[in-house]
């Protein structure tokens, strides 16, 4: 509701994608905020704060990121990203470097997306941070109406929550 307050209020032209997922899931009811609520573009929510390992997602995904941060038993710090252009490098960044481990999760193929962009964006600046990405399988799941078919092409809790435990351990 915020983002696309925001997208409505500026002068700059704005394209404004909403999973279908979150239109009329559990997860992504809220109270109404009122009719003032306005998220900036390029501020990440903090959902979870932690020490161990940073998680960043959006979208779809952060609601199962949630649940496997909860199920893990691990210390994790959650980020919610929000908008990918601009998106929160300050943030981003200085959760790394806390945790030293970083899981980032997205329904794209793992080859080039968005997610690709921030273990680059890490070399460039010269982080050792421990890079993991789990992504969408390399099957065209846009094209997929099939709930079944939804859920078995991107990353589901049981997958995140290992890959959680496997970089927490390293």
């Amino acid at each position: 509701m915020g983002l696309l307050r925001r997208a409505l209020r500026g002068n700059d032209p704005v394209i404004f994608f909403e999973h279908r997922a979150m239109l009329d899931g559990a997860w992504a009811r809220r109270p109404y905020p009122g009719n003032e609520f306005v998220v900036p573009f390029g501020q990440a929510r903090l959902l979870r704060a932690g020490a161990e390992v940073t998680v960043v997602s959006w979208g779809a995904m952060v609601e199962r990121c949630e649940l496997a941060a909860a199920r893990s038993h691990v210390d994790v710090e959650l980020l919610d990203l929000r908008t990918l252009s601009p998106w929160d490098k300050a943030a981003v960044c200085a959760s790394v470097e806390k945790t030293h481990r970083c899981l980032i999760v997205h329904e794209d193929n793992l080859t080039a997306g968005f997610g690709a962009k921030l273990p680059r964006h890490w070399r460039r600046t010269g982080s050792s941070a421990c890079t993991h990405r789990s992504s969408g399988s390399p099957c065209p799941t846009s094209q997929s109406h099939s709930p079944l078919l939804l859920d078995a092409a991107v990353p589901d809790v049981a997958r995140i929550t290992q890959t959680i435990q496997r970089l927490a351990s390293l």
